[in-house]
């Protein structure tokens, strides 16, 4: 109760300081006294998150405006998204729909867009069902593009706006240089958000890592607390003379503990002056990781207590992810498959 307490004081400060076109107002009217909520909760990003009365069966409040987050409204449990964009929105729990007196305000485009893509996707599905072989194929490349082109267009059209990360989160783009050409073009606001700071962090990453640069080197002290006795370089392996394939992983990851039996057949199969294999422990303790390699036969060098430090240097964000480097240190491949890295070897090793 006291944080809600806290929670409300706040939003009522943001009142004041809120001028008349500063907030949204929202709605909503239940069936019946009795079958009202007490309270609704509201949240917007990690901005606003608290309880509003309901009143004689009715919601009626308003909430600050908040553009680069998406809000939500809960009641019994029930969320209704939407964006806080000055506008008055109506929730109806039962129908579960949503309506905004702005039509084409941010909360409008968002419910449009939902629409549009639960109709596309049903053709699509409806239409490539009734395909098969090389149509199927032609078909799905002419839907990914049209599906593309209609989320270019709503981040373009919503620079100013968290639609333009709803976007980008389903826009399939395998090109970091046009993704980070999307994120420069947002406004300075959306930007600034920490959600687009970390997309172009780890695209400017990517891009600085990708396969045909130099490797970029980092140091880990594997125990803190006798930090020159055990720091160990990347560089300690790489650009040296050898293939080395960089395994990054972690012991809670199931799929890094399920490639561990291919990952052992391909070093005793290629391990020797040509080829070295190093796995480099992440997010998670050395003692932890140290354990899962000697009773999982990890016999490769490891570099434990990495933490998240490769992870910003490679931008990635999901393991296992395994980097293959030349004998000066280029980068050859990286995001390989372990159904891919016989095949990768057996060419590069030949």
């Amino acid at each position: 109760m006291k944080r809600n307490l806290l929670l409300v004081f706040a939003m009522a400060a943001m009142m004041a300081a809120c001028g008349p076109k500063d907030v949204t107002t929202i709605k909503s009217t239940f069936p019946s006294v009795d079958s009202a909520p007490r309270e609704v909760q509201v949240t917007i990003g990690e901005i606003l998150d608290t309880q509003i009365a309901v009143v004689d069966g009715k919601l009626d409040a308003t909430i600050p405006v908040n553009k680069e987050n998406f809000a939500y409204v809960i009641a019994d449990g029930q969320p209704m998204q939407f964006v806080s964009d000055g506008s008055e929105i109506t929730f109806d729990f039962i129908e579960k729909t949503i309506v905004s007196s702005k039509k084409d305000g941010i909360t409008s485009r968002l419910l449009a867009f939902k629409a549009w893509q639960d109709g596309f996707m049903k053709e699509y599905r409806e239409k490539l069902n009734s395909l098969s072989g090389e149509e199927q194929e032609a078909f799905q490349e002419k839907g990914l593009e049209e599906y593309n082109e209609y989320l270019t267009k709503l981040i373009k059209d919503n620079s100013d706006n968290v639609l333009a990360l709803l976007g980008l989160g389903y826009l399939e783009l395998d090109d970091n240089a046009k993704t980070l050409e999307i994120l420069q073009g947002l406004s300075k606001e959306m930007q600034e958000t920490p959600s687009v700071q970390e997309l172009i962090f780890f695209c400017t990453a990517q891009m600085e890592t990708a396969e045909g640069k130099m490797f970029k080197d980092f140091s880990i002290a594997q125990d803190p607390d006798k930090p020159e006795e055990t720091t160990v370089s990347l560089s300690d392996y790489v650009g040296k003379g050898k293939y080395v394939l960089v395994d990054f992983w972690a012991s809670w990851s199931i799929p890094c503990r399920e490639a561990v039996p291919s990952l052992k057949e391909i070093y005793k199969k290629y391990k020797g002056e040509k080829f070295e294999m190093v796995g480099v422990a992440v997010s998670e303790a050395a003692a932890e990781s140290f354990l899962a390699a000697r009773d999982l036969g990890m016999t490769w060098p490891q570099i434990l207590n990495a933490q998240y430090i490769p992870a910003s240097i490679y931008g990635f964000d999901v393991i296992p992810q395994r980097i293959l480097f030349g004998p000066d240190g280029t980068i050859l491949k990286r995001d390989l498959r372990s159904e891919d890295l016989e095949e990768v070897l057996a060419e590069v090793l030949k």
